[in-house]
């Protein structure tokens, strides 16, 4: 039969044990936030530097003075840690923008804005191909589709998917242009300048 000091003794030893599991995974937690902090801070830092595929996983090891079995822990390699940034500054940018209930034009403006007073994502734009841009205006598929359907009402399926392919591809075009060599410009003429573009029909012959 347990006495009672024997039964606060075994309810001590569990909860001894249950904490220290407990300061074992917040531990843990901490270094693994710790780690992965430093090693996107030295990817970034050797982006700016130098091409992405030049980039080898010792010289982030070096740069976040970590041993390579440590970036290997959380990464395959500098294809998956791109991935993760890219992914993440998606849903970063995705979710800021849908806070709001905005139009085509007020969409694009605030996305043109986001990139202005962001750099580093600016750069990761120029770097990598278009690829981040294109998950960035793939959240207006909806609202473009519905808007092309509108415009070329006997138009099909597939006959609507070109048409946005179309005005994706050569948004992207544009913003990477104005990025690298228009930054002047301020997000909401460029943004105007775009749906302009996207309602004109330049083979329409101008009167007057």
């Amino acid at each position: 039969m347990l006495t009672y000091l024997s039964l606060n003794r075994q309810i001590l030893i569990k909860w001894t044990e249950k904490r220290g599991n407990d300061m074992v995974g917040t531990v843990g937690n901490r270094r693994t936030i710790y780690s992965k902090k430093v090693i996107r801070r030295a990817f970034q830092e050797l982006l700016l530097e130098k091409e992405y595929r030049k980039i080898t996983i010792k010289e982030i090891a070096e740069r976040a003075d970590i041993n390579r079995g440590t970036f290997y822990k959380y990464y395959k390699d500098t294809a998956a840690l791109l991935e993760e940034i890219e992914g993440e500054l998606v849903e970063q940018i995705a979710s800021n923008l849908q806070q709001e209930n905005l139009s085509l034009d007020l969409w694009l403006e605030k996305l043109l804005t986001i990139l202005y007073e962001n750099p580093s994502t600016t750069h990761l734009i120029l770097l990598n191909n278009s690829h981040l841009l294109n998950l960035l205006l793939s959240e207006i598929k909806p609202e473009t589709l519905k808007r092309f359907a509108q415009y070329f009402q006997d138009a099909s399926e597939e006959e609507l998917e070109l048409c946005l392919s179309f005005f994706v591809c050569g948004s992207i075009g544009l913003i990477e242009r104005w990025l690298k060599d228009f930054s002047t410009m301020p997000p909401k003429a460029v943004a105007e300048l775009l749906i302009q573009i996207f309602v004109t029909n330049v083979y329409e012959d101008k009167k007057g």
